[in-house]
């Protein structure tokens, strides 16, 4: 049976993560191990007890260098699913690996157009939010480390027409996002018609987890600017359509205040895809989650204000609503001449269809399970003896 190590992505393994990564059905195909960098490069992450990592026999936490050799002891090929990032200490370790005349998949599967960055946009950021030197030092020696010392992958395991089109990537396996995955599962479960809600997809903007290793982005607002206004905003919206607002809370909110702030809405953590396939239309800023509108064919409502078009994620924002054709609305106006009914009915079916190649699924790829494209496509290739 072939050996598989999964790099798992920064953070606490959660059972989100077991299930998302196909991890019953992967350890059923190959000699699996899930190897998590986190309590090593990022130890910041694993501080917050709510954290909790997942328990499975896979699973195994490498705290330091030798924690890694020692579990690097044999010789064998293996087949590498690289999900971690860029660092200079896990390049090292690829290096290891890479001496065991391992193959490496680079999974490009959660996919959200993005504005490109300058340098001018980058200095705003820095000026705007004072972000310390010791977190610029590190933002640049990740990007060298990126330019510099990263290898290609030797396969890319591609979730839509917009994964890299690096041509000296040679294999490449043509999937879809982890979101479609959980489409699948619900697409045929019959859609509650008796709901009559809006959704608000969190992006947990004040406290997001990804800041710690982030230089390029950071809390766009504090979070008693950030809540006073959206709350706010979602009231008057209520008033406005007679659509109660439902708050997807984001999967890694370490926001232990949260709860308390949406004592006016219902909220529900781990559900979002339902919410979405049984709601009227959906509420966002920049969330990678606006896959479950395109999918469910829900019309999406784009929310700034004043304060986030400075931020970085302002443009994020305006471009993925350009790319849907959707409209944009700014918290801080008044909502009474920008809700038109059938803002609320409207979706451009062809830009939808766009964003599911460009972005979910790659065209005449497999409707199967992302994991069950993955396996079929590395036994037929044998490419560990």
């Amino acid at each position: 049976m072939e050996k598989l190590i999964i790099l798992c992505p920064p953070g606490a393994f959660s059972k989100r993560d077991y299930d998302r990564f196909g991890i019953e059905f992967l350890k059923k195909n190959f000699s699996l191990k899930i190897l998590n960098f986190t309590a090593w490069i990022y130890p910041e992450l694993l501080k917050d007890k709510s954290n909790i990592t997942y328990q499975c026999e896979e699973h195994i936490s490498i705290s330091c260098k030798d924690d890694f050799l020692a579990f690097d002891t044999e010789k064998d090929s293996l087949i590498v699913l690289d999900c971690f990032g860029q660092s200079k200490k896990i390049n090292w370790v690829r290096e290891q690996l890479r001496k065991r005349n391992s193959f490496f998949v680079s999974p490009d599967l959660n996919l959200l157009p993005l504005t490109k960055k300058n340098i001018f946009h980058f200095l705003r950021y820095l000026i705007n939010f004072n972000v310390p030197p010791k977190k610029i030092f590190k933002f640049f020696q990740k990007r060298y480390y990126n330019l510099k010392k990263a290898q290609l992958p030797d396969i890319l395991f591609a979730g839509g027409l917009a994964s890299s089109k690096n041509s000296r990537i040679k294999e490449k396996i043509s999937g879809h996002s982890m979101d479609y995955d959980v489409y699948l599962k619900l697409k045929d479960k019959p859609e509650n018609k008796t709901a009559n809600y809006a959704v608000f997809l969190d992006e947990d903007l004040v406290s997001h987890p990804d800041y710690i290793f982030n230089i390029d982005f950071g809390p766009p607002l504090s979070q008693f600017q950030y809540y006073s206004i959206l709350l706010k905003f979602l009231k008057k919206f209520e008033m406005e359509t007679n659509l109660k607002v439902k708050f997807a809370i984001h999967p890694k909110s370490r926001n232990n205040n949260l709860k308390n702030l949406l004592q006016d809405f219902d909220y529900s953590i781990g559900d979002t895809a339902e919410l979405v396939k049984n709601s009227n239309v959906v509420l966002l800023h920049a969330s990678t989650s606006i896959s479950y509108a395109i999918l469910f064919k829900k019309p999406a409502i784009f929310l700034t204000s004043q304060k986030l078009k400075k931020s970085w994620i302002g443009p994020r924002i305006n471009y993925l609503a350009k790319i849907i054709n959707s409209k944009v609305l700014n918290m801080d106006d008044d909502l009474n001449n920008s809700l038109n009914p059938q803002l609320l009915l409207k979706i451009d079916e062809h830009k939808y269809k766009n964003y599911l190649d460009q972005y979910l699924k790659t065209p005449n790829s497999p409707d199967l399970p992302l994991w069950e494209i993955f396996t079929k496509y590395i036994k037929s290739k044998q490419f560990v003896k």
